[in-house]
């Protein structure tokens, strides 16, 4: 009988460690990838200043990623970005003052168009809606 609660004690704490193992590795191996993406020099982009980005919003090839100038002051990365849909259109990384956006997948016909909002070390946000479609044109 003592075996059996001993072996019993014995699983639990070995199930536990394993968990605690798991948790570090995958902490350690984590990486954001809202600064980890950078454009491949092979791949072309669609750019746009964000002065001239209007209510009707961007229309981006799957294949082209999105870059959004904003002006020539400003540190991209000391802006906050969001996406409605990550699955989408994923965060790349921020280079001086250009906002990477790479397109996951091309949007369905039902699908809504992808909110980007755009938010500067102010808090001053600016939305803007993303449209993916097929392709590379």
């Amino acid at each position: 009988m003592l075996s059996i609660v001993f072996m019993n004690k014995r699983s639990i704490l070995t199930a536990v460690l394993a968990l605690g193992l798991g948790i570090t590795a995958l902490t350690g191996c984590a990486t954001d990838s809202a600064h980890s993406y950078v454009t491949p020099k092979d791949v072309k982009t669609v750019e746009r200043p964000i002065a001239q980005i209007d209510d009707s919003g961007i229309k981006v090839p799957e294949k082209r990623d999105l870059k959004v100038k904003l002006a020539d002051s400003d540190k991209a990365a000391k802006w906050k970005i969001e996406v409605s849909d990550p699955t989408a259109l994923e965060v790349g990384k921020s280079e001086k003052n250009i906002v990477t956006l790479h397109p996951l997948r091309a949007l369905g016909e039902n699908d809504d168009p992808v909110t980007v909002t755009l938010t500067d070390p102010d808090g001053i946000t600016t939305d803007f809606k993303v449209t993916i479609t097929e392709g590379a044109n």
